[in-house]
């Protein structure tokens, strides 16, 4: 293993997640693939391409350290940019089903060609705004949970992904590391969002919105100390 490598399994380990030989090198080789397509298409920012393992790879497995999915859950990743956290996740959860959604073609194709490369058959990318998408019937109201990072504000995620949740509440398919009932939308936010939670939940008060910080062994590592995950459940 890479420096890297050793440095992900050990946090992983370290926050009760299981990670294979395997998966470290498929995630190992979709860290090459997004730096040859972002030579293509701005898929990161170029001045943190150095910063591509810790920054996006490994920020978007630390939704597993507080948010546990049961196998068969069926996740969107709304407006997934470059992958993010919609092919980490789907490294590591072979059991679930991903559609990675965006409104850039040239994102999508970049992102169903490293999915294909890398072997991802639980992995499916769709083209299209979320508003129109979300009218389908193959894609309304049809998932467990809808993840995003780096997408809009809460109300926006709101309406763009409460959508595509199932109906059905009590299940728990988000299972014990936190006690809340599926269809969840969970994203990664930073520390200071309360003026936009607080709008948000005027403007949806029959959502439940739970903030989790994202604290944990190993965390003093990355630059996002002050970051958490905001959780929206209807009630």
């Amino acid at each position: 293993m890479t420096n890297d490598e050793l440095w992900l399994y050990t946090l992983c380990k370290h926050n009760g997640i299981s990670i294979t030989d395997i998966q470290i090198s498929r995630l190992t080789h979709y860290q090459i693939l997004l730096l040859e397509w972002n030579k293509k298409i701005n898929l990161v920012s170029r001045k943190n391409e150095e910063n591509i393992w810790r920054g996006h790879i490994s920020l978007s497995l630390t939704m597993l350290f507080k948010v546990a999915f049961r196998d068969g859950s069926r996740i969107l990743d709304l407006g997934t940019g470059g992958g993010f956290p919609g092919i980490p996740l789907a490294i590591l959860l072979p059991a679930s089903s991903f559609v990675l959604l965006d409104s850039t073609q040239k994102k999508i194709t970049a992102v169903q060609s490293m999915a294909d490369s890398i072997g991802l058959t639980n992995v499916k990318t769709v083209w299209g705004r979320a508003e129109e998408i979300q009218k389908q019937p193959s894609f309304s109201h049809g998932f467990d949970a809808v993840v995003a990072r780096s997408v809009s504000n809460l109300s926006n995620l709101v309406v763009w992904g409460m959508p595509f949740l199932k109906k059905e509440k009590g299940k728990n398919i988000l299972s014990e590391k936190l006690p809340l009932s599926v269809p969840s939308l969970i994203t990664f936010k930073g520390a200071e969002i309360e003026e936009e939670e607080k709008a948000a939940q005027e403007d949806f008060p029959y959502i439940t919105f739970t903030s989790v910080p994202l604290i944990f062994p190993g965390s003093e590592a990355f630059d996002n100390l002050d970051k958490k995950l905001m959780i929206a459940t209807a009630t």
